[in-house]
């Protein structure tokens, strides 16, 4: 992370994103008090899967990628944020650790927000933390309905599934003989030297 930018970098990110649109002044200078302006260097990690969440951060510049770990050190490129998008902001509403890891693929200028200052905001009627709720909302509306969307073309064609199905186990099959084959190649090649 490079660190913070001066308060006035904020205020001009508040500015031009539009899930500010609408505040008051006042309002937006709120925001400026609570928000904290933080700099990722590409390859930075924003937050790790499995950690506590006690922020949430609305992407004002650059590009991030979401990942799902997997066992052996390896992980799943799940998709890519830009401008605009929220990250983290599941963890408002259950509190349970991070579902992914983010990571800057280019440098990323993120407002960060603790978990302690939105519930302060939404006890106080902010009208800022009734818009973060209507994005979250509307995000794990999407995600649902692209589930239920993956989920119906999987069952509705059920020779279709088991025929990609069957060409992947094919596929893993051919990549395990070949790594068996050029292993069983190098052994007879170090035997008859």
């Amino acid at each position: 992370m490079n660190g913070q930018p001066p308060a006035d970098s904020t205020q001009r990110f508040i500015e031009t994103l539009p899930i500010f649109q609408g505040l008051s002044s006042r309002e937006k200078s709120t925001l400026t008090a609570i928000l904290t302006t933080r700099v990722y260097k590409p390859g930075a990690i924003l937050c790790r899967e499995g950690d506590r969440a006690f922020t949430f951060f609305i992407l004002a510049r650059g590009t991030v990628e979401v990942f799902k770990e997997l066992p052996g050190g390896k992980r799943e490129k799940l998709g890519q944020l830009t401008d605009g998008s929220m990250i983290g902001q599941v963890s408002l509403i259950d509190g349970k650790p991070r579902s992914a890891t983010v990571q800057a693929r280019t440098q990323a200028v993120c407002l960060e927000c603790t978990r302690d200052d939105f519930e302060r905001m939404f006890t106080a009627g902010s009208p800022f933390a009734f818009k973060i709720l209507d994005q979250i909302v509307i995000h794990l509306t999407k995600r649902l309905r692209d589930a239920n969307h993956q989920l119906y073309n999987l069952y509705s064609r059920p020779t279709e599934t088991l025929l990609k199905l069957h060409a992947a186990c094919l596929n893993i099959e051919r990549t395990l003989n070949d790594t068996h084959d050029s292993s069983d190649g190098a052994n007879v090649y170090h035997v008859s030297e």
